[in-house]
């Protein structure tokens, strides 16, 4: 028998994937309160608007979710590298 838990769902999935995105935009905009360079401020924004463009294609999960994290450690760098100033 298996575990049926809504976190094996494709729904939670999406969920927790929309969660994520809609964290990260938070922290992209706490980022326009620290003295970052705005070249690196558009390449993140840029960087973000392509993840949640592959969320609409179809089966793209795994590259997704590569794109996401590959994101969030670009912001984490830009987070620390903004409080270090």
């Amino acid at each position: 028998m298996t575990d049926n838990s809504a976190a094996d769902t494709p729904q939670a999935a999406l969920d927790d994937l929309g969660e994520q995105l809609r964290s990260a935009w938070d922290r992209l905009a706490a980022l326009d309160l620290l003295d970052l360079p705005p070249e690196q401020l558009t390449r993140l924004r840029r960087q973000l608007i392509a993840v949640c463009d592959a969320v609409k294609v179809p089966a793209v999960g795994a590259a997704c979710r590569r794109r996401l994290n590959e994101f969030l450690a670009a912001l984490q760098s830009a987070e620390n590298s903004g409080h270090n100033k």
